[in-house]
């Protein structure tokens, strides 16, 4: 009888594992990094033009397929990609 328990939890510990690693893969592994737009390889930033200068403006688009045009730069969605920087930004 414990033994059919200690079975039972072992093969519920293997599924609880892999849908860890499951989402895991889904978001991530580097929990620091907020999944928001600024961060993620499909956004575009906008910028203006003050007559002195470039400025970001906060806003930007997904190039990612969404039929959204703009989104603000703490926006998330599904289509989220970690932005990965070169060797010069590191």
């Amino acid at each position: 009888m414990l033994s059919e328990k200690v079975q039972k939890l072992e093969q519920e510990n293997i599924a609880l594992k892999a849908q860890v690693e499951e989402l895991q893969n889904i978001c991530g592994t580097n929990a620091k990094v907020p999944k928001n737009c600024e961060y993620c390889s499909n956004f575009i930033q906008h910028y203006g033009n003050n007559g002195s200068g470039f400025y970001p403006m906060y806003t930007g688009h997904c190039v990612a397929g969404n039929r959204l045009k703009t989104r603000k730069s703490d926006e998330t969605c599904k289509a989220f990609v970690k932005r990965t920087y070169g060797k010069n930004y590191l």
